[in-house]
């Protein structure tokens, strides 16, 4: 189910795999229990997984058995198009996405209490 986020949601839109710059350096890349890299561990789930947009890193060519390196995967079309959305496209990612990195309102997003 791909729901189109709203205006408050893409402003609030904060990627937790991104740093502000947009370069991966935020949280750790994950990898699945069936061989493939991940932005983060939240994308690592059976109804996450059936999202178009997620199911293009779940492309065999990009499971690790099909790479000498990480950083071949990475660097795989795929993935650049996958983190150049979430920074130029907001609004195309994953819903999961949209879902755990928004900035307000998100009950898996540590809080500041003033």
């Amino acid at each position: 189910m791909n729901k189109t986020p709203t205006n408050q949601e893409i402003q609030n839109f904060q990627p937790k795999c991104l740093s502000e710059e947009g370069i991966n350096v935020g949280r750790s890349i994950a990898v699945t229990a069936t061989g493939f890299v991940l932005p983060c561990c939240w994308l690592d789930h059976p109804d996450t997984s059936e999202e178009a947009k997620v199911k293009t890193l779940l492309d065999p060519q990009l499971h690790i058995d099909n790479n000498d390196t990480i950083e071949d995967i990475i660097e795989s079309e795929a993935w650049q198009k996958f983190m150049n959305d979430l920074v130029n496209k907001p609004e195309e990612s994953a819903d999961i996405c949209f879902k755990m990195c928004c900035t307000k309102g998100n009950p898996h997003r540590k809080q500041e209490k003033l």
